[in-house]
């Protein structure tokens, strides 16, 4: 592991480069010095443990701009000491007992970081409990993830939940049979989170995104690596990063307020007609931007899907329909939401969402829609 760890390090000079490509070094140099310098001294372990999903996480953070933003974490000060897809160990069973040692044997080494204990844990993926409460829907190894994550988890100094499925459940929520929750949360509901449900209990910030971005998980890291206290929203996200929504950013916003909306792709104006969340999406990604900060979903004509909160994906589809009449929560339909929010303070998704329906109401008719 160490050799070909070290075969991937950078010189300062390519990773300040790389870094400047994802942000982190923006971020460090101009908004947290003493952030910088506290990363500058540690050496965190990182273990990344996958689950249930698609591994878009993973290939998220190897397109933050270069392909070296392993290195990047190491940089900053997080050993990438175990990661199941780019690790050159291969776990090994003898007649069904561990067989070598860490430096060739991936279950030996992971064993070893858990005993040691203090680690930083990035968890990737869904936690299945099914079928019938096996775990078996999801194996590492020989083993069941969920019984990975339960050995993994006490240990870790932090614990951060990469993507909408390691947060929330995500897509694969969507398998019922699989009985599949997020790291502290299952759905809206910490109640029904892989923590609660096998008795765990740790610190876990959760970074969605179907998939997650790599700045958004870099910045967070660097926060957990100096130790700050970071602020959280109700669902456990970093309010620094998912404290506004799409919509308040959107570059179509204008058109929004016009009440220009397409009917058909590529009208560039308004997506709302079209199936746009935006208005119901906690995220900075008009800002932050994707891709090298060249573009993000409504920029590039595609309706924003939500991908970010907690009851993605199934309360937001179909993805390209209206959801004001879709039930979101607890028998609350998005109407009903928008309307109480209007009363106590126009924030987040109400106020668009009413002014749309006071529109509606008064009898007046917006632009490209029929009464």
């Amino acid at each position: 592991m160490d050799e070909g760890k070290n075969d991937l390090r950078l010189t300062r000079r390519s990773f300040l480069a790389a870094a400047g490509v994802v942000g982190a070094a923006l971020f460090l140099k101009a908004n947290a010095p003493a952030v910088a310098a506290a990363i500058a001294g540690s050496d965190k372990k990182l273990v990344w443990l996958r689950g249930s999903g698609c591994g878009g996480c993973t290939a998220s953070m190897l397109n933050g701009g270069d392909p070296d933003v392993l290195s990047a974490l190491e940089k900053v000060g997080l050993e990438p000491e175990y990661h199941d897809e780019f690790m050159l160990q291969q776990g090994v069973f003898v007649d069904g007992s561990l067989s070598g040692s860490s430096d060739h044997n991936s279950r030996i080494r992971l064993s070893e970081l858990l005993a040691g204990g203090d680690y930083v844990l990035v968890v990737e993926g869904a936690i299945p409990d099914g079928p019938e409460g096996s775990g078996r829907y999801c194996m590492s190894g020989a083993m069941p993830f969920k019984q990975l994550f339960t050995e993994a988890a006490p240990g870790a100094s932090c614990i951060v939940a990469a993507g909408t499925c390691a947060s929330y459940g995500g897509v694969s929520r969507l398998f019922r049979a699989a009985d599949a929750a997020g790291v502290a949360f299952g759905g809206t509901s910490r109640l029904k989170g892989a923590m609660s449900r096998y008795g765990v209990d740790n610190k876990v910030i959760n970074v969605p995104g179907c998939p997650t971005h790599p700045e958004w998980l870099l910045l967070v890291l660097a926060d957990v690596l100096s130790g700050r206290d970071v602020a959280l929203d109700m669902y456990g996200r970093p309010v620094a990063l998912f404290g506004a929504t799409v919509h308040d950013s959107c570059p179509r916003r204008g058109a929004y307020d016009r009440g220009d909306r397409d009917n058909e792709f590529s009208g560039g104006n308004c997506l709302y007609s079209l199936g746009c969340k935006g208005p119901l999406a906690y995220a900075d990604c008009p800002t932050r931007r994707w891709n090298g900060a060249s573009s993000m979903c409504t920029r590039a004509g595609g309706p924003c899907v939500a991908c970010v909160e907690p009851a993605f994906p199934d309360a937001f589809m179909p993805f390209f329909g209206k959801s004001e009449s879709k039930e979101l929560f607890a028998d609350l339909a998005v109407d009903d939401i928008a309307k109480v929010v209007i009363g106590a303070s126009a924030i987040g998704a109400g106020i668009h969402a009413v002014k749309r329906l006071a529109i509606g109401e008064s009898g007046r008719e917006e632009k490209g829609e029929k009464k």
